[in-house]
């Protein structure tokens, strides 16, 4: 039951933040969510729900649609998230914890590392 949990929550983390991105970049914010969850799964619900963390855990449900079933950006995110859990997948970022889109320009992004620009994209790590 923990696994079906912690795919629930990458697959969602994945389908909201980048359900747009090409298959790497949907790979990507999957690897920044492991990274900061050490790669164990016990701890990805709470990286993925941790507080000012990901944008969508902040809306009032009412703000976010839950996926259909058949949403073919739901099933492969589901998929991806399956994939990396079970090591099928592995890291496309170097390590990356943090990442931002390329429209934005957040003050805290000179504090890291770029490692990877991937999508609509830049992803950072602690230097």
């Amino acid at each position: 039951m923990l696994i079906q949990g912690a795919i629930l929550c990458l697959a969602l983390n994945i389908y909201h933040e980048a359900r747009g991105e090409p298959l790497k970049g949907q790979i990507a914010v999957a690897s920044v969510t492991m990274n900061r969850a050490n790669w164990d799964v016990t701890q990805i619900c709470p990286v993925v729900y941790a507080p000012k963390q990901f944008s969508w855990t902040h809306l009032k449900k009412s703000a976010y649609s839950y996926p259909l079933k058949s949403d073919k950006s739901w099933q492969r995110a589901q998929q991806i998230a399956h994939q990396i859990i079970n090591g099928e997948l592995s890291d496309v970022t170097n390590g990356a914890t943090y990442y931002h889109n390329q429209t934005v320009n957040p003050s805290w992004r000179s504090e890291f590392a770029q490692t990877a620009a991937i999508g609509n994209h830049i992803f950072y790590a602690k230097r």
